[in-house]
Protein backbone atom coordinates (compact mmCIF):
# COMPACT_ATOMS: atom_id res chain seq x y z
CA UNK A 1 0.00 0.00 0.00
CA UNK A 2 1.25 3.41 -1.10
CA UNK A 3 0.18 7.08 -0.03
CA UNK A 4 -0.14 9.42 3.05
CA UNK A 5 -2.00 7.68 5.16
CA UNK A 6 -0.83 8.08 8.95
CA UNK A 7 -3.30 5.58 10.66
CA UNK A 8 -4.47 2.48 9.61
CA UNK A 9 -7.52 0.05 10.78
CA UNK A 10 -6.93 -3.13 12.39
CA UNK A 11 -9.99 -4.57 10.18
CA UNK A 12 -7.56 -3.55 7.23
CA UNK A 13 -4.76 -5.73 7.69
CA UNK A 14 -4.96 -8.91 6.09
CA UNK A 15 -3.43 -12.35 7.39
CA UNK A 16 -0.51 -12.25 5.65
CA UNK A 17 -0.07 -8.94 6.59
CA UNK A 18 0.73 -5.25 4.76
CA UNK A 19 3.75 -3.33 3.27
CA UNK A 20 3.37 0.16 3.40
CA UNK A 21 5.61 2.62 1.32
CA UNK A 22 4.66 6.07 2.89
CA UNK A 23 5.64 9.07 1.63
CA UNK A 24 4.51 12.39 4.38
CA UNK A 25 4.94 15.55 2.90
CA UNK A 26 4.79 18.66 4.79
CA UNK A 27 1.46 20.19 4.46
CA UNK A 28 0.24 16.41 5.52
CA UNK A 29 3.11 16.50 8.64
CA UNK A 30 1.58 20.14 9.80
CA UNK A 31 -1.99 18.63 9.19
CA UNK A 32 -1.05 15.75 12.12
CA UNK A 33 -2.71 17.01 15.49
CA UNK A 34 -0.17 16.14 17.54
CA UNK A 35 2.27 19.11 16.50
CA UNK A 36 3.87 19.36 19.88
CA UNK A 37 5.52 15.89 19.66
CA UNK A 38 5.92 16.29 15.61
CA UNK A 39 10.13 17.03 15.23
CA UNK A 40 11.37 19.37 13.40
CA UNK A 41 11.88 17.95 9.36
CA UNK A 42 12.66 19.61 6.41
CA UNK A 43 10.79 18.05 3.09
CA UNK A 44 9.33 14.35 3.08
CA UNK A 45 9.03 11.45 5.40
CA UNK A 46 9.13 8.33 3.72
CA UNK A 47 8.07 5.68 5.50
CA UNK A 48 8.62 1.71 4.28
CA UNK A 49 7.00 -0.24 6.96
CA UNK A 50 5.64 -4.14 7.26
CA UNK A 51 2.47 -4.63 9.41
CA UNK A 52 1.65 -8.59 10.84
CA UNK A 53 -1.09 -9.69 13.23
CA UNK A 54 -0.28 -11.60 16.32
CA UNK A 55 -3.17 -12.35 17.25
CA UNK A 56 -5.02 -9.16 18.75
CA UNK A 57 -1.34 -7.37 18.30
CA UNK A 58 0.26 -6.11 15.62
CA UNK A 59 3.24 -5.66 14.95
CA UNK A 60 5.08 -2.93 13.43
CA UNK A 61 8.66 -3.11 11.73
CA UNK A 62 10.35 -0.90 9.28
CA UNK A 63 12.76 1.92 8.17
CA UNK A 64 11.98 5.88 8.52
CA UNK A 65 14.27 8.32 6.16
CA UNK A 66 13.73 11.80 7.59
CA UNK A 67 15.84 15.09 6.94
CA UNK A 68 15.60 16.87 10.41
CA UNK A 69 16.39 20.26 11.24
CA UNK A 70 18.55 20.59 14.50
CA UNK A 71 20.96 23.27 16.16
CA UNK A 72 24.43 23.03 16.43
CA UNK A 73 25.33 23.01 20.18
CA UNK A 74 28.33 25.41 19.08
CA UNK A 75 27.46 27.97 16.62
CA UNK A 76 23.46 27.63 17.34
CA UNK A 77 22.65 27.56 13.82
CA UNK A 78 19.75 25.37 12.77
CA UNK A 79 21.14 22.93 9.90
CA UNK A 80 19.62 19.80 7.90
CA UNK A 81 20.43 16.25 9.90
CA UNK A 82 19.98 13.36 7.37
CA UNK A 83 18.90 10.35 9.38
CA UNK A 84 17.75 6.74 8.63
CA UNK A 85 16.16 5.33 11.23
CA UNK A 86 14.92 1.62 11.47
CA UNK A 87 12.21 0.54 14.29
CA UNK A 88 10.20 -2.36 15.70
CA UNK A 89 6.94 -2.00 18.04
CA UNK A 90 4.24 -3.44 19.28
CA UNK A 91 0.66 -1.98 19.09
CA UNK A 92 -1.61 -3.92 21.88
CA UNK A 93 -5.40 -3.25 22.87
CA UNK A 94 -5.89 -1.53 26.23
CA UNK A 95 -6.26 -3.71 28.56
CA UNK A 96 -4.62 -6.58 27.42
CA UNK A 97 -2.20 -8.16 30.17
CA UNK A 98 -4.00 -5.45 32.73
CA UNK A 99 -2.75 -7.19 36.05
CA UNK A 100 -3.09 -6.29 39.66
CA UNK A 101 -0.31 -5.31 41.91
CA UNK A 102 3.53 -4.70 40.58
CA UNK A 103 4.80 -6.54 37.12
CA UNK A 104 8.40 -7.03 36.14
CA UNK A 105 9.21 -5.30 32.85
CA UNK A 106 10.07 -7.99 30.05
CA UNK A 107 13.04 -6.28 27.56
CA UNK A 108 9.98 -6.44 24.81
CA UNK A 109 7.78 -4.32 26.71
CA UNK A 110 9.63 -1.39 25.93
CA UNK A 111 8.31 -1.29 22.53
CA UNK A 112 4.88 -2.29 23.05
CA UNK A 113 2.24 0.93 22.28
CA UNK A 114 -1.31 0.88 23.47
CA UNK A 115 -3.86 1.56 20.96
CA UNK A 116 -7.66 1.86 21.89
CA UNK A 117 -10.83 1.37 19.14
CA UNK A 118 -9.88 -0.20 15.98
CA UNK A 119 -7.37 2.84 14.43
CA UNK A 120 -3.65 2.49 15.03
CA UNK A 121 -1.93 5.60 14.54
CA UNK A 122 1.19 5.11 12.92
CA UNK A 123 2.51 8.71 13.17
CA UNK A 124 3.44 8.62 17.15
CA UNK A 125 5.98 5.90 17.06
CA UNK A 126 7.66 7.23 13.93
CA UNK A 127 8.13 10.22 15.62
CA UNK A 128 9.35 9.16 18.39
CA UNK A 129 11.67 6.94 16.12
CA UNK A 130 12.71 10.21 14.40
CA UNK A 131 13.36 12.23 18.26
CA UNK A 132 15.40 9.08 19.34
CA UNK A 133 17.64 9.16 16.04
CA UNK A 134 18.39 12.97 16.10
CA UNK A 135 21.91 13.81 17.82
CA UNK A 136 21.93 14.74 21.06
CA UNK A 137 24.62 17.14 21.14
CA UNK A 138 24.48 18.21 17.01
CA UNK A 139 27.55 19.72 15.23
CA UNK A 140 26.68 21.30 12.50
CA UNK A 141 30.42 20.20 11.25
CA UNK A 142 33.94 18.86 12.70
CA UNK A 143 35.26 22.10 12.06
CA UNK A 144 32.68 24.41 13.44
CA UNK A 145 34.26 27.70 15.76
CA UNK A 146 31.29 28.08 17.50
CA UNK A 147 30.30 31.37 19.24
CA UNK A 148 32.67 34.26 20.67
CA UNK A 149 32.57 33.69 24.60
CA UNK A 150 32.71 37.13 25.05
CA UNK A 151 30.45 38.79 22.48
CA UNK A 152 28.47 36.10 21.28
CA UNK A 153 29.51 36.41 17.56
CA UNK A 154 28.95 33.45 15.45
CA UNK A 155 33.42 32.46 14.74
CA UNK A 156 32.20 30.34 11.77
CA UNK A 157 31.72 33.69 9.76
CA UNK A 158 35.01 35.35 10.83
CA UNK A 159 36.08 37.32 13.72
CA UNK A 160 34.89 39.22 16.19
CA UNK A 161 35.24 42.88 16.99
CA UNK A 162 36.49 41.86 20.57
CA UNK A 163 39.19 39.80 19.65
CA UNK A 164 41.01 42.78 18.27
CA UNK A 165 40.99 44.56 21.45
CA UNK A 166 43.74 44.62 23.95
CA UNK A 167 42.72 41.94 26.61
CA UNK A 168 42.10 43.62 29.91
CA UNK A 169 44.12 42.44 32.86
CA UNK A 170 42.06 40.35 35.88
CA UNK A 171 42.02 42.55 38.99
CA UNK A 172 43.24 39.41 40.23
CA UNK A 173 46.69 39.67 38.31
CA UNK A 174 48.48 40.56 41.40
CA UNK A 175 47.39 37.72 43.36
CA UNK A 176 49.22 35.85 40.27
CA UNK A 177 52.90 36.98 41.17
CA UNK A 178 52.40 36.58 45.02
CA UNK A 179 51.59 33.01 44.37
CA UNK A 180 54.92 33.11 42.23
CA UNK A 181 57.35 34.23 45.36
CA UNK A 182 55.81 31.82 47.88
Amino acid sequence: MTGQITTIRRADIPEQGLQLELNWNEALLDALPQQDCRPDLEGPLQLNAGLTLDGSRVILEGTCRAQGIVECVLCLERFVYPLTVSFYCVFQPVGMHDLPGNQQLEPGDMAVIYYDGECIDLAAPVFEQIHLGLPAYPHCSPKCKGLCTKCGANLNSGACVCRAEPEVKSPFAGLAKLKKKA
